[in-house]
């Protein structure tokens, strides 16, 4: 239930607008991210503040189907422009370290994640699988701050930079296998439910997504191509196209069946691949401002304000040994054990950085209400939302200062004996 819904977009989009006309100053000179200042502006609108929203969604389906679809949206819209900041041909180029990243680094998160649940809640192995698998994808929402702005380019080699981006573009879509799992042994034999993640998870809804999202992002690229060679055409405008390609694709895959999400960040960098290079500074700038505040931003406001503090209360010690959990193993260890396989962590000083900031944000919203609505599973929503609100404060706060420090550790001269950072 949504109380005074024009108070409620008045002061939603009024505190975009404020984001967004102090050119980032929130994020570097306040020391806090943009969406932990959207969380708690969703706080002060929820139950315990304002109480112009009223939502729970482990008891209302509709509650969860809503947040569930504004997830969606955004997610569709953060992995698009996520496609597109990347510089052209650099997936090609480093598909094998982006290969270890996805698959044993997913995998790794999945099983850490699951291990932490299992220890600390104490929950029974499917559910702790599941909550697993709904917190490994990292957050392209919640990773713009730190991989986006000047203190990014300043601090961060262009690799380490584009690897972060381009993970939490893909393993957002990638996640839904992790989800589905689960979610079939519930209700499967083992036999039964191994042949429909096979042949409905893996070959038709991601192998739908990847070939859709390939040839809708295939077919805009042409037609861009095809308007640029034409003496009457007007300029095209680039955030407009990709916004529109982001929708149209997550709809029309969705439609079908598909992972939308996924097939987003395959259109996106399909497009991507057609771009011009000069235009890349102008796209960066725009896809930033654009997609960054006023698309992906309001899913955490909503979050903030649908937070079930009662509860997080009620799960006692459990609650912080979770959370705090969830921060430390899930995914600095697997990025340590994974350093020599990926080129853009040389050093362990990268290796820990990377492996710091992989927050947990609008995917683990969306699989959470997935997973609900498919199961009526409550108790996933608690767990899954605390990991969440916890990698909201902890990145929100760590974000800009560690960032920094990282950047001056980067232009320290070079020790004897230790390869160049970004080489």
């Amino acid at each position: 239930m949504i109380e005074q819904p024009w108070l409620l977009v008045f002061c939603a989009f009024g505190l975009l607008v404020a984001l967004g006309t102090s050119s980032g100053l929130v994020n570097t000179r306040l020391s806090i991210s943009e969406p932990l200042a959207c969380t708690l502006a969703g706080v002060a609108l929820g139950p315990v503040g304002l109480g112009l929203i009223r939502l729970d969604p482990a008891t209302d389906p509709q509650a969860a189907a809503v947040l569930r679809e504004v997830a969606r949206v955004a997610l569709a819209i953060a992995v698009t422009a996520a496609a597109i900041r990347l510089p052209k041909g650099w997936m090609r180029r480093h598909w094998r370290g982006l290969f270890v990243a996805l698959v044993p680094g997913m995998l790794g998160m999945w099983l850490a994640g699951t291990a932490v649940t299992a220890l600390t809640l104490g929950l029974p192995a499917t559910i702790c699988f599941l909550i697993g698998a709904a917190a490994a994808p990292t957050d392209p929402v919640l990773s713009a701050p730190v991989l986006t702005g000047r203190l990014a380019r300043w601090a961060m080699p262009p690799d380490l930079l584009h690897a972060l981006n381009a993970e939490s573009g893909v393993n957002d879509g990638l996640a839904l296998p992790l989800v589905m799992l689960p979610i079939l042994l519930l209700g499967h034999g083992p036999v039964e439910a191994g042949y429909d993640w096979i042949v409905h998870v893996l070959l038709w809804e991601i192998g739908c997504a990847a070939t859709i999202g390939a040839a809708a992002g295939w077919l805009v690229r042409r037609g861009l191509r095809w308007a640029e060679r034409r003496p009457d055409a007007d300029p095209t405008s680039l955030v407009t196209v990709a916004l529109a390609l982001a929708l149209a694709t997550l709809g029309g895959v969705r439609l079908v069946g598909g992972d939308g999400i996924l097939a987003a960040f395959v259109a996106g960098a399909m497009l991507n691949s057609g771009i011009p290079s000069e235009e890349a500074a102008e796209r960066q700038e725009h896809f930033n401002e654009a997609f960054g505040r006023f698309f992906d931003l309001p899913v955490m406001i909503l979050f903030g304000a649908v937070i079930p503090w009662q509860a997080w209360f009620d799960l006692g010690w459990r609650g912080p040994a979770f959370a705090i959990g969830i921060l430390l193993l899930r995914r600095p260890p697997v990025w340590l054990l994974l350093q020599r396989f990926m080129p853009w962590t040389r050093a362990r000083p990268e290796a820990l950085f990377g492996g710091w900031f992989g927050p947990i944000g609008a995917g683990a919203l969306f699989y959470a209400m997935d997973i609900l609505l498919r199961t009526g599973l409550e108790v996933v929503w608690p767990a899954v939302s605390l990991a969440v609100g916890a990698s909201v404060l902890a990145h929100g706060v760590t974000g800009t200062a560690m960032t920094r420090r990282f950047g001056h550790w980067q232009r320290k001269p070079t020790a004897p004996g230790q390869p160049q950072s970004g080489d």
